[in-house]
């Protein structure tokens, strides 16, 4: 399931929660992504931060399972280039970083304007040249 270093741009966890989940549950599902990004493959943690961050408290590995059905639908509709592109440039609250180790992925952080796809960059809309 895991394809390449596991990456996110969510950074926000609450602690509560995480121990909360870590004392009651004992499987705890993360959905991910794998692409390749500027060459390099990834995957990306898309949902369930909080449950990835009890398992690893409560020392057991994640269930890593794909994205639903309805974010795939929407992401097969952009090409290989769109999907790279819209990855890139659409980050949470955070630059990708390693989920293991918390350092940035500098290849990541500059915005990929290279592509027709509108895009949000410092509170503004930009687009693409392709």
């Amino acid at each position: 399931m895991l394809k390449g270093q596991l990456i996110s741009s969510q950074r926000y966890l609450d602690r509560t929660k995480v121990i909360d989940k870590a004392s009651r549950f004992k499987r705890f599902i993360v959905c991910v992504y794998p692409i390749v990004l500027r060459g390099k493959q990834y995957t990306i943690l898309m949902d369930g931060h909080h449950n990835y961050a009890a398992a690893k408290l409560a020392g057991v590995n994640p269930d890593y399972r794909p994205i639903g059905k309805k974010a795939m639908k929407i992401i097969g509709t952009l090409s290989e280039r769109e999907r790279e592109a819209f990855f890139i440039n659409n980050i949470t609250d955070s630059h990708y970083y390693l989920v293991e180790t918390g350092d940035v992925v500098e290849e990541l952080v500059m915005p990929d304007t290279g592509c027709k796809f509108q895009v949000h960059v410092n509170n503004r809309w930009v687009l693409g040249s392709e």
